[in-house]
C-alpha cells in the first residue's frame, strides 16, 4: 500500500520519537478532527496573543452543515402485493408465490454456490457466504407487469434515500439467492459494479421461514428486515453500508437482488443542484461569510525564527469530508447520498456567493493515534515484544490480517489522542461538471472540516505497533473519504496546478499558443513556490516533454529553468529530442549546461514516477543521442556531445564508488550491473560522434588502478560483438578496439606469471593496516608452508582479525576455541586458495582464446 504524504506537527522530528503532540485537545475534543487546539505553554509565547485564525470557522462551519440534509435514511423498507410479479426460472419453471419448500429445493438444485468480491479478486469461501446462487440469466421477469410495483417502488425509495428529485432509481437484476437452513451472510458491502450505481435492493420472497435476517448498519444505527410469509419485502440501502444476513435456522430464504443505477440530468449549479431540499437564502449568506472568512484569515505559525513573520498566507482551500463512502465510479454530485447531496448543495450554493469553485474529490486520510491500556488492565503490546500487525478489510468488509493478530479484531484496541495524520486528495470532479480526473495533492489541516469525525468512521486498514521502549502503542488506520473542495476563483489556477501538474502545463501550453505569452508566464511564475515539490508526482507519460515544450513558449531563461528543474535526465526519451533541441537553440549552450547539471543533481527518488533508475535509463542513451542529431545536425549534435560529457560524469563516479568496494567477489557481482550501461555509452558516443567523450571514456577504462574491471569490460566486448554487423573501422572508431587490445594484454600479463606451485600456501594481505595485528596476520598468510594459526587474543582484536579476513574474502577459515583466557583464535587456510587460482588462469586462458579469434576474424575483414 503506498504511503501517503504526512503532515507532521513538528515537521523536523521522526514521527516515532514524539512523545506528546504539539497541540493538546480542549475538554471534550478531537484532535484532527473539526475542533479548536490549546497550545501548550511551552510554545505559547512564540505565538501572538491574539490568534488571527481560530479553529472556530471551521467548526462553525462542520455544525451549520451537520444540521442540514432533512430526515433523510440510510436504508429503506417496504413491502407490496405479489399479483404483479411472475417470474420462471430454468429448470425449474414458474416460481409461486409463497415460496413452497419443495419449489426451494428445486431452486437450490439449479443454483451454485455464490461468490464474493475482494478487491479484484472473486472468491468462494463458506465461512465468510454460505449461499446458493441463481445467476439472472436463468431467471425471467415479466417486466410489462413487474414495472406496475417495481418502478412506484423505486420513486418511494428514492425519496427515502433523499436522492434528487430530478432523477430516477432504475433497477437491474444481478442474481436470485436462497439461503437454506444454517446458511448466512457474513458483514460486508456491496461494491460498486458499474457507473451510476448508488445501492442495492433486496426483494424477499415470501416463504415460511425463521431467522435470515438483514441486518444493514450505518455509524451505529442499524436497520433490520426479517421478511414477510404472504408479502414481498423491499429493502434499499447505500452501497456503502456494511450488512449481513444472519443464519436461516429452519426453511428458506429466496430473494432477488438488484444493483440499484441513479439516472438523471448531469450536474447543475446552484442550491438543490446536488439533491436534497433547496437551503433557505440566510443559511447560504452566513456559509458563504464563514466562507470568505476561513479563505482570507492568515494562520498563525507554531514556530517561527526571529525575523520570521508570525502568520503565513489564509488557506487556498476548504475542504469539507462527506459522510458517506464512494468509490472512482460512483463519484458524481448526481449520485451523492443521504445528508450527504444537501451538504454538498449548500456548499455549491454558497461558492457562487463567495465567488469560489467547487469541486468533488476523492480522499485518503490517515491517522497515528495511541493506543491506551486495555480494559484488562494491561497493555496488548507489550507482551508482543513490540510486534506490528496489519489488518485491511476486503471488499465484503471483513477483516484479514497478514498473521494472526493479538488478539481477533484490531477494534480491541482502546484508541487514544491523534499523534499524527493525512489527508491527501486522489481524485476529483473539477467546476464545471468535468469528467473526473487523477490527482494528487495533501491537505493541511487548517483546511479541513466535517460534520463527522474520521474516527467514527470504519477504516479499510489498520496497523498496530506495540511498544518499543521509547515509542510505539500506536495504531495506524486509514480511511477513504469524500469531500467537497472549494477554492477562490482567484487563486483557481494555483489550487488546480497543485492538485494536477498535467492539467497546469496544458493551460500554459494553451495560452502560449493563442499568442497569449505575458499571461502565460505571469501564470508560470505563480507555479515556481511549489513547482518542485508536485511535479514529480505528474508521473504521466509524456510530461517532461510537454514542459520542455512550455518552458520553450515562455521566451524567458530563468522562468523556463524554473519550470524544468525538478526533473531528473532519465526522464528525457527520444521523442524529447526535439523540444531539447529547440531549448538549445533558444537558450545556448550555458543554459543548456546548467540545465544538465541540474537534472543530475535531482535526487535519485524522484526517478520512480518521471523517469527509470540511472543504470536502466543509460540503455536508452544511443536512441536520445541519435533523436538528437536527426533534428538538427549541428544543434543537435551539440546537445547530444553535451548530454554524454553529464551522463560520462555520473557513470564515471558510479564506477568509482563500485572499484571502492574491497571484497573481490563482491565487487564482480557489482560490476555486473554496469556492463549494458558501458556498452550503450559506446554506442551513442559513436553515433553522436562525440569522439572527445569516447576518448576520455577509453582512458579512464585503461588506466593501471583499474584493472578489476577486466570481467566487465570482457563482457561488454562480448555483448558488442554478438551478432554484430559493425564494420572494423566502425569498430575501432567506437573504441572498442582499443577495449579489445587492452583486455589482450592485461590476459597475456597474467598467465605470464608462473601458476602456483603446489604446496604453496602463501597470501597476500591486501590493503594498508598497519598495525601489529595485521603485520602478525600478513606474516602467517605469506607464508608458503603454514596453514594453521593459533592466536590467543581478547575479544576486539579478534574482531579485528575477523574483519580483515572477511573484507578481503580471503580463503582462510577463521574460529574462536572459548576455552582459556583470553579465547583463542584458530586460522585455518582452505584448499578454495588453489580452487580459486585454477578457475580464475582457466577464465583468463579462455577470454584470450576468445579475443585471439576476434582479431582473426577482424584480420580477415580488413584484408582486401
Amino acid at each position: 500500500m503506498r504511503r501517503l504524504t504526512t503532515i507532521r506537527h513538528v515537521r523536523d522530528e521522526p514521527r516515532r520519537r514524539r512523545l506528546a503532540p504539539v497541540a493538546r485537545c480542549g475538554p471534550g475534543r478531537e484532535r484532527g478532527d473539526c475542533t479548536n487546539h490549546e497550545i501548550p505553554p511551552r510554545i505559547r509565547h512564540i505565538l501572538p496573543e491574539e490568534p488571527v485564525v481560530e479553529k472556530k470557522t471551521l467548526d462553525r462551519i462542520g455544525t451549520l452543515l451537520a444540521g442540514l440534509g432533512g430526515p433523510t435514511a440510510f436504508a429503506s423498507k417496504r413491502t407490496a402485493l405479489t399479483e404483479d410479479l411472475h417470474l420462471e426460472v430454468k429448470g425449474v419453471g414458474p416460481v409461486r408465490l409463497p415460496v413452497s419448500r419443495a419449489q426451494a429445493e428445486r431452486l437450490c438444485s439449479v443454483a451454485r454456490p455464490a461468490h464474493y468480491g475482494q478487491g479484484e479478486r472473486t472468491l468462494l469461501d463458506r465461512g465468510i457466504r454460505d449461499t446458493w446462487e441463481v445467476p439472472k440469466s436463468r431467471v425471467k421477469v415479466d417486466e410489462r407487469r413487474w414495472n406496475r410495483t417495481l418502478r412506484p417502488m423505486l420513486e418511494r425509495v428514492r425519496a427515502d434515500l433523499g436522492l434528487p428529485d430530478s432523477h430516477r432509481l432504475r433497477a437491474e437484476l444481478h442474481s436470485m439467492l436462497v439461503y437454506g437452513p444454517g446458511q448466512f451472510f457474513r458483514t460486508h458491502k456491496d461494491s460498486e459494479r458499474s457507473d451510476g450505481m448508488v445501492g442495492t435492493l433486496v426483494v424477499t420472497l415470501p416463504s415460511s421461514f425463521r431467522g435470515g435476517s438483514l441486518v444493514i448498519e450505518h455509524r451505529g444505527e442499524t436497520v433490520t428486515s426479517r421478511g414477510s410469509a404472504s408479502r414481498l419485502s423491499f429493502v434499499a440501502f447505500y452501497a456503502d453500508c456494511p450488512h449481513e444476513v444472519r443464519p436461516v435456522t429452519e426453511g428458506y430464504r429466496v430473494s432477488l437482488t438488484y444493483n440499484l443505477m441513479l439516472e438523471g440530468p448531469g450536474t447543475g449549479v446552484g442550491p438543490g443542484a446536488a439533491g436534497g431540499d433547496v437551503v433557505d437564502a440566510a443559511t447560504i449568506g452566513t456559509l458563504a461569510d464563514l466562507l470568505s472568512e476561513h479563505l482570507t484569515t492568515p494562520i498563525p505559525r507554531l514556530y517561527r525564527g526571529p525575523n520570521e513573520d508570525p502568520f503565513r498566507e489564509p488557506p487556498d482551500r476548504l475542504v469539507f469530508l462527506l459522510d458517506h463512502q464512494y468509490t472512482e465510479r460512483g463519484l458524481a454530485w448526481h449520485g451523492l447520498k443521504g445528508e450527504d447531496a444537501a451538504r454538498a448543495a449548500a456548499l455549491r450554493a454558497a461558492a457562487e456567493v463567495a465567488d469560489c469553485d467547487v469541486a468533488l474529490a476523492l480522499a485518503e486520510i490517515h491517522e497515528l493515534r495511541d493506543c491506551l491500556v486495555d480494559d484488562r488492565g494491561w497493555d496488548a503490546g507489550w507482551y508482543g515484544g513490540g510486534h506490528r500487525r496489519r489488518w485491511e478489510r476486503d471488499e465484503d468488509d471483513q477483516w484479514y490480517e497478514d498473521e494472526p493478530p493479538p488478539t481477533d479484531d484490531p477494534d480491541d484496541y482502546p484508541l487514544g489522542d491523534l499523534q499524527d495524520g493525512s489527508v491527501t486528495l486522489t481524485r476529483w470532479i473539477a467546476p464545471p461538471g468535468r469528467k473526473p480526473e487523477d490527482i494528487h495533492t495533501s491537505v493541511s489541516r487548517e483546511e479541513v472540516c466535517c460534520a463527522t469525525a474520521t474516527r467514527d468512521l470504519e477504516p479499510y486498514a489498520s496497523e498496530y505497533e506495540g511498544y518499543m521502549g521509547n515509542y510505539g502503542n500506536t495504531m495506524d488506520r486509514w480511511y477513504r473519504r469524500a469531500a467537497v473542495v472549494l477554492w477562490p476563483r482567484a487563486r483557481a489556477f494555483v489550487v488546480r496546478a497543485e492538485a494536477s501538474p498535467s492539467w497546469a502545463l496544458g493551460t500554459l501550453r494553451k495560452r502560449i499558443r493563442v499568442g497569449a505569452v505575458s499571461e502565460a508566464r505571469e501564470l508560470a511564475r505563480s507555479l515556481v513556490p511549489f513547482w518542485r515539490g508536485v511535479a514529480p508526482r505528474a508521473g504521466r507519460r509524456g510530461f517532461f516533454g510537454l514542459a520542455m515544450v512550455v518552458a520553450d513558449g515562455l521566451d524567458e531563461p530563468e522562468l523556463a529553468a524554473a519550470l524544468l528543474d525538478p526533473f531528473p535526465v532519465e526522464a528525457l526519451t527520444p521523442a524529447d529530442a526535439p523540444a531539447l533541441v529547440a531549448l538549445l537553440e533558444r537558450y545556448g549552450e550555458g543554459w543548456l549546461r546548467g540545465m544538465l547539471s541540474a537534472w543530475s543533481a535531482r535526487d535519485r527518488y524522484w526517478v520512480g514516477s518521471l523517469g527509470q533508475d540511472g543504470v536502466t535509463w543509460l540503455s536508452t542513451l544511443p536512441g536520445v543521442t541519435a533523436a538528437l542529431c536527426e533534428v538538427d545536425a549541428e544543434e543537435g549534435s551539440m546537445g547530444a556531445r553535451m548530454l554524454l560529457e553529464d551522463r560520462w560524469t555520473w557513470l564515471r563516479k558510479r564506477i568509482e564508488e563500485t572499484l571502492a568496494v574491497l571484497p573481490p567477489r563482491r565487487r564482480e557481482r557489482a560490476l555486473e550491473k554496469w556492463d549494458d550501461p558501458v556498452l550503450a555509452f559506446f554506442e551513442a558516443a559513436a553515433k553522436a560522434g562525440a569522439r572527445e567523450v569516447l576518448d576520455e571514456v577509453v582512458g579512464f577504462l585503461l588506466e593501471d588502478e583499474n584493472e578489476p574491471l577486466l570481467p566487465c569490460l570482457m563482457r561488454v566486448i562480448r555483448a558488442a560483438a554478438t551478432g554484430d554487423s559493425m564494420t572494423p573501422e566502425a569498430w575501432d572508431a567506437s573504441g572498442l578496439g582499443a577495449l579489445q587490445t587492452h583486455c589482450a594484454s592485461l590476459l597475456k600479463a597474467r598467465l605470464a606469471t608462473p601458476a602456483r606451485a603446489e604446496g604453496d600456501w602463501s597470501l597476500d594481505l591486501p590493503g594498508d593496516c598497519t598495525c601489529e595485528l595485521c603485520a602478525t596476520l600478513a606474516g602467517f598468510l605469506a607464508a608458503s608452508d603454514r596453514t594453521h594459526l593459533e592466536w590467543p587474543l581478547a575479544k576486539q582484536r579478534r574482531r579485528h582479525v575477523h574483519e580483515a579476513l572477511d573484507r578481503h574474502e580471503l580463503p582462510v577459515r577463521h574460529e574462536t576455541r572459548r576455552s582459556g583466557r583470553p579465547y583463542t583464535l584458530v586460522l585455518t587456510k582452505t584448499e578454495e586458495l588453489f580452487q580459486r587460482e585454477v578457475a580464475g588462469r582457466r577464465r583468463w586462458r579462455d577470454d584470450l582464446e576468445w579475443l585471439e579469434e576476434l582479431e582473426e576474424r577482424s584480420c580477415h575483414a580488413r584484408s582486401p
